[in-house]
């Protein structure tokens, strides 16, 4: 057989089957030689590539989680700056640099270790434990398969160990906690003179001086840029649905008419003769001997209510005479609703073990299981199945909409007419926003971006929460434009103005503070400018009666010696402070608490992780090969 193939597969058949075989790869050969490789990387970690994909799951992630922080309407533009993605980038490479070095370490990390991480996560135990579904739910809202999850939260594990492990070696002596206390508790005695530079008298600037600025930064001085959109919106409550006839609404009721039945109801109170938790058989014994004696005393014809108050043990329910009120089946202890709901309207039960020790139970009054009827309901049924109908073409909409906003893409009218929805126009604004839906922040950043408002395309459906949704096309787009010199005149004078008196100012406190370093008094100082000194005896750093930017720069200044220490401080850049410092007295570490020397102790080691883990980090950096994409960021 061999022989007859070797025979057959010589000649002209031989050729034409080499031929064929080498056409595909003659040509797959010459595509791959001329198509140059493409990087697509954002960064790389040596040899490890971070993808775009990463990098966009990580923003999206962190504008989820700004948003749960902050509320759905928050303005989280500043999330798409440069400088915001190369954090996040930033975050990526360390935590890479981090798993490799785990990696070469040897770092493993055992399923159950986790397996233990993932049920201890809260949000996959809504019930208390952990919740299969729950897990795989959460999992896909955040776009993410479990193997995903669980490959990432592995890399997680391992290259915290390290870090963990510079955690564990951290120590603080008693003497650096004595001193971190010291310092923490001292406290400060001064006079300052705070001067505002919104307080100095300066001459109005000149029309030579108002031109020059102008001309000088006639780039800044531009109106907003300006976009008009036109949009559909839908919502349930504004879709019109027909009323249901009566034959509708009657088999409706039908159909749920079980939501309708009210159970049975029995008014009823009980004495508790109460048995604690882990109590031994003859404290059990002993419950029960004191019910069946005051049953006794009840069928005797003591008053059951009376008897409840003298020996109940149930605090809410003993100055009621035991009554409970209403109950229906499925609210109570089910020993106790079994023997509650078998009685006779007056009847008293013999003593029932329950979780929490014995009763003796009075049905009072007893209501029958009943049904509303239809007429009773009908207005409740009505109100349902407009609210179910609007629901349901609000949904049928929604998703025609945007089929056919995917098919026409460039003109909302066709969009719009063929799902019945009316055109409306907004006011221009800008990117500050406007009246109406351009307040909304999720509505600005659609308006502006790139698919919008370059392409010219209608935006996708933006879901301004509780089933309100718009698409959005821009109409008209006014670019920036230079404002005239009157346009501007009132802002320009008063930052010429401000820069006047600010400078004004600092020439004014080097003069004062020359004059209070020569020993003037602070007093007469303040006196001459019509101030009065604000004094401080013994503030700590975190005085809450003193300004903060006050109290970081005094406490920034040296000890005293045999004089005040005094200065001038800038606070801001409109204000500045004559300070004169007379004392400085350490905290005392013997005066303090263990919890609150513990709570010094372990702070101490997390400034002390962080800094070594910053250290780590940047040795990892410095001694990896580091390649960042600016353009793809």
């Amino acid at each position: 057989m061999l022989q007859a193939i070797r025979e057959k597969m010589s000649g002209w058949v031989l050729v034409i089957i080499v031929l064929l075989l080498a056409i595909p790869f003659a040509l797959f050969g010459i595509n791959n030689y001329f198509q140059a490789q493409v990087d697509t990387y954002v960064a790389k970690v040596n040899d490890v590539e971070i993808a775009p994909r990463e990098l966009q799951e990580r923003l999206d992630l962190q504008r989820r989680q700004y948003r749960q922080m902050l509320g759905q309407d928050a303005d989280l533009r500043f999330l798409d700056s440069p400088d915001s993605k190369r954090r996040v980038l930033d975050s990526l490479i360390e935590e890479e640099l981090r798993f490799q070095d785990a990696r070469a370490a040897g770092v493993e990390v055992p399923k159950a270790k986790l397996q233990s991480e993932i049920l201890a996560i809260d949000a996959f135990k809504p019930g208390g434990s952990f919740d299969q579904n729950a897990y795989v739910i959460t999992l896909r809202n955040n776009n993410m398969t479990p193997a995903m999850f669980e490959q990432r939260l592995v890399r997680d594990l391992a290259s915290r160990e390290i870090t963990a492990r510079l955690s564990e070696s951290a120590f603080v002596t008693d003497a650096e906690v004595d001193n971190y206390l010291r310092l923490q508790n001292q406290t400060r005695t001064f006079a300052a003179v705070t001067l505002n530079a919104a307080e100095e008298t300066v001459p109005a600037p000149t029309e030579e001086a108002i031109a020059a600025d102008f001309e000088a930064r006639k780039s800044e001085f531009m109106t907003p840029e300006l976009v008009t959109v036109e949009y559909v919106e839908l919502q349930p409550s504004d879709i019109k649905v027909d009323p249901p006839t009566e034959e509708d609404l009657q088999a409706r009721y039908e159909e749920q008419k079980d939501r309708y039945v009210v159970p049975e109801q029995r008014q009823i109170s009980h004495i508790l003769f109460e048995v604690p938790t882990g109590a031994d058989a003859e404290a059990q014994k002993a419950a029960l001997a004191k019910a069946e004696a005051v049953l006794a005393e009840i069928r005797g014809g003591k008053d059951f209510a009376e008897a409840a108050t003298a020996n109940s043990d149930d605090l809410g329910s003993k100055q009621q005479g035991g009554d409970l009120g209403w109950l229906e089946p499925g609210a109570s202890d089910p020993a106790f609703e079994e023997a509650a709901f078998k009685l006779e309207a007056g009847a008293v039960s013999e003593p029932v073990l329950g979780t929490n020790g014995y009763h003796l139970i009075l049905v009072r009054e007893i209501k029958p299981e009943s049904r509303r009827q239809f007429a009773e309901v009908k207005a409740e049924l009505e109100s349902e199945y407009v609210s179910s109908e609007q629901a349901r073409l609000y949904s049928e909409m929604a998703g025609q909409l945007v089929d056919e906003i995917h098919r026409d893409p460039q003109s909302l009218e066709g969009p719009a007419q063929r799902v019945a929805l009316e055109i409306k126009r907004t006011e221009p604004f800008s990117r500050a926003g406007g009246p109406g839906i351009a307040s909304n922040p999720k509505v600005l950043e659609e308006a502006f971006s790139e698919l919008v408002l370059e392409r010219g395309q209608t935006s996708d459906l933006i879901d301004l929460g509780k089933d309100h949704v718009v698409a959005l096309r821009v109409v008209e787009r006014k670019a920036p434009e230079p404002k005239t010199l009157e346009q501007v005149r009132v802002e320009i004078e008063a930052q010429l103005r401000l820069k006047a008196q600010r400078e004004q100012l600092k020439t004014k406190v080097a003069e004062l503070e020359a004059r209070l370093v020569a020993g003037e008094d602070l007093a007469a100082i303040a006196t001459e400018l019509g101030k009065t000194p604000e004094q401080a005896d013994a503030v700590v750093r975190t005085a809450g009666n003193q300004s903060p930017a006050l109290l970081e720069q005094v406490f920034k200044l040296p000890r005293p010696g045999a004089t005040p220490v005094r200065k001038a401080i800038e606070l801001n850049e409109d204000q500045r402070a004559l300070v004169e410092l007379t004392a400085v007295v350490d905290g005392d570490p013997k005066t303090v608490e263990a919890a609150a020397r513990d709570a010094a102790r372990s702070q101490l080691i997390a400034q002390w992780t962080e800094s070594e883990t910053k250290a780590y980090v940047d040795s990892l950096r410095k001694n990896a090969v580091i390649k960042i994409a600016e353009d793809r960021i």
